[in-house]
């Protein structure tokens, strides 16, 4: 069963937050930052990431962006997240909970790059 959350989709699980990162971009100074950094998302409450980005000056729309854990792998099923499919689903079966590993990962806006990381708790 799935819900919407505008035009994306979300699994819906029996516990399932959503956890929200925000990438804010900068287009005068051309910088990203995020609202956190790291994200943390729960594998045995069901959670999963949704990334969506804004333009600091609030202009609409906010910037296409691009995700990608391709530095030390990822704890999703996909390794790459854009504004069309922008929710991580949720942690792999194999991936342990564990607060001392981090998973980086790069956030691409044109040729602006952010390296913010993330984990999985219990």
């Amino acid at each position: 069963m799935e819900f919407s959350a505008g035009t994306k989709t979300a699994m819906q699980t029996p516990k399932g937050d959503i956890v929200k990162v925000t990438i804010i971009y900068d287009k005068s100074g051309k910088r990203i930052s995020i609202d956190q950094d790291p994200f943390w998302v729960s594998k045995g409450n069901c959670e999963q990431v949704h990334w969506s980005a804004k333009n600091k000056d609030g202009s609409s729309p906010g910037p296409e962006f691009t995700i990608d854990f391709a530095q030390n792998g990822s704890p999703f099923h996909n390794t790459h997240f854009t504004q069309d499919v922008p929710f991580s689903g949720l942690v792999r079966r194999e991936v342990l909970a564990d607060q001392n590993k981090f998973y980086k990962y790069t956030i691409r806006i044109g040729n602006d790059t952010l390296d913010p990381g993330g984990g999985v708790k219990p």
